[in-house]
């Protein structure tokens, strides 16, 4: 319970780690995690600063930021958990951005290759039970990241994971009257 209670101080921005459940998730780095509850700081970055003032390092903060994510995806896949959706999702574009920022492209590249596939069904899957405005962002989120992954690893794969999440898109923007020629228009802007 204060693992989990910990990785809600580090996250404040995802209140949906409140009903995931963390009675699973092993980690090297719990002694770490409780004494982080305990100074009572909040938020990724005072946590990062905490784990460099005990010894830790960056390297340190990236791994715990992708166990969580393993975590989250495991109990996705194997339990069809669906309280981990959005946590997961969230958690993607954390890391997406803490590791490109923190010199750790290569590690981003391997979970966009590996990962991207679980995004895109997830991100159906939250279109689905949500509204017309959460939904159709996650959705083209999920979008967004395989054109990214096309454009990054190339192959056949990625093309039709590409075409199968306009395809959702598409299907989550009629299903909210979206108007599409807005988007289009946007994309043509930027």
């Amino acid at each position: 319970m204060n693992t989990k209670r910990a990785i809600m101080r580090i996250f404040p921005e995802i209140p949906e780690f409140k009903e995931v459940d963390f009675s699973q998730y092993s980690t090297p780095y719990g002694a770490l995690l409780i004494a982080f509850l305990d100074s009572g700081k909040t938020g990724l970055r005072e946590f990062e600063e905490f784990v460099e003032e005990n010894g830790g390092t960056k390297a340190d903060v990236g791994r715990f930021l992708i166990s969580i994510f393993q975590y989250l995806l495991i109990r996705y896949r194997r339990y069809g958990d669906e309280s981990v959706e959005v946590p997961a999702f969230k958690i993607f574009l954390t890391l997406k951005g803490w590791l490109n920022e923190h010199g750790f492209e290569n590690d981003y590249r391997r979970l966009l290759h590996s990962f991207v596939g679980y995004l895109v069904g997830i991100a159906g899957r939250i279109a689905e039970r949500f509204d017309c405005e959460i939904g159709p962002a996650y959705m083209k989120t999920a979008y967004l990241l395989t054109i990214e992954s096309e454009e990054t690893f190339g192959g056949e794969y990625f093309s039709e994971l590409k075409e199968k999440a306009r395809e959702m898109l598409e299907e989550v923007y009629r299903k909210c009257k979206i108007d599409r020629t807005l988007f289009e228009k946007r994309k043509k802007d930027c």
